[in-house]
């Protein structure tokens, strides 16, 4: 993949490089991009895999998200709020721009993940005040398409292996994936159970359910992107899968079509004296 890329950015660069020696109004940001290609071309020539080159390409679209996100939000203070139309606009770029920098995110992260460079912070945390903590953000993600969320917790803390961040991206992702086949009106339950010395964490819906024949390849980032490409790239339950492995774990998933499915996954239980030690 790199090296058909690189050999194209060497054309690209040779043929802007001819602009850039003519002295006129253009050879000045010929130069520049000159400059940019020569910069890109090394970094590209560096990379000795195909994640390599994901992370670069992600790493780039970081800074020029952010700048378009503050812009969008500078032009919204700045405009009337009589001016409704350009108002809407605003919205909408602010809106697709915050949506890019979540898929710039997820193929970072992917990226990462499949070259074995993702670290987790494995420390004894409490399960059931975790997520307590974040329902409100889970519940943003559900109201909006008129879902209910619901907890599922004991009343007593649970407290299992696990990187706080990285725990509350995977129930996180889960939910969202909840949500997207769920039609109003359905549920979406997240539930947190003990399993003599494991922790079992489940997101289970009342969607429409996930046919036989696509079970075993349900965390196949490639097989979901080639299936619902209406529903984005397919990388949330990869990236799941990727962050249960790095605990240590598996997730299951138990489906019915028309009936729903159930997520689940299990976290190594620490016990409140192990805790303190």
């Amino acid at each position: 993949m790199t090296s058909p890329l690189l050999a194209t950015l060497r054309r690209a660069r040779d043929l802007v490089a001819s602009a850039a020696t003519v002295e006129s109004g253009e050879a000045a940001m010929a130069r520049r991009i000159v400059r940019d290609l020569d910069e890109g071309i090394a970094r590209l020539a560096g990379a000795d895999s195909d994640q390599d080159l994901l992370s670069i390409v992600c790493h780039d679209l970081k800074d020029p998200l952010a700048s378009i996100v503050m812009g969008a939000g500078f032009l919204k203070k700045t405009l009337s709020s009589a001016d409704v139309s350009s108002l809407r606009v605003v919205d909408a770029i602010g809106r697709s721009a915050d949506r890019m920098a979540l898929v710039v995110g997820d193929f970072h992260d992917l990226a990462r993940l499949e070259a074995g460079r993702m670290q987790l912070d494995r420390r004894p945390c409490d399960v059931v005040a975790l997520l307590q903590g974040a329902k409100t953000s889970f519940e943003a993600q559900a109201s909006p398409q008129g879902v209910r969320l619901e907890l599922e917790l004991p009343p007593v803390p649970l407290t299992a292996l696990c990187d706080r961040a990285r725990l509350t991206q995977i129930v996180s992702k889960l939910v969202a994936n909840a949500v997207k086949f769920t039609p109003p009106q359905g549920r979406v339950t997240i539930r947190v159970d003990r399993e003599g010395q494991q922790v079992r964490v489940s997101v289970a819906d009342t969607g429409r359910g996930i046919a036989p024949d696509r079970l075993p390849t349900i965390f196949d980032r490639r097989a979901n992107a080639r299936r619902t490409p209406r529903d984005g790239p397919g990388l949330g339950l990869a990236i799941v899968q990727g962050l249960v492995e790095g605990h240590g774990g598996n997730v299951h998933v138990e489906s019915r079509v028309g009936e729903g499915s159930v997520f689940s996954f299990l976290l190594d239980y620490v016990s409140s004296t192990a805790s303190k030690v």
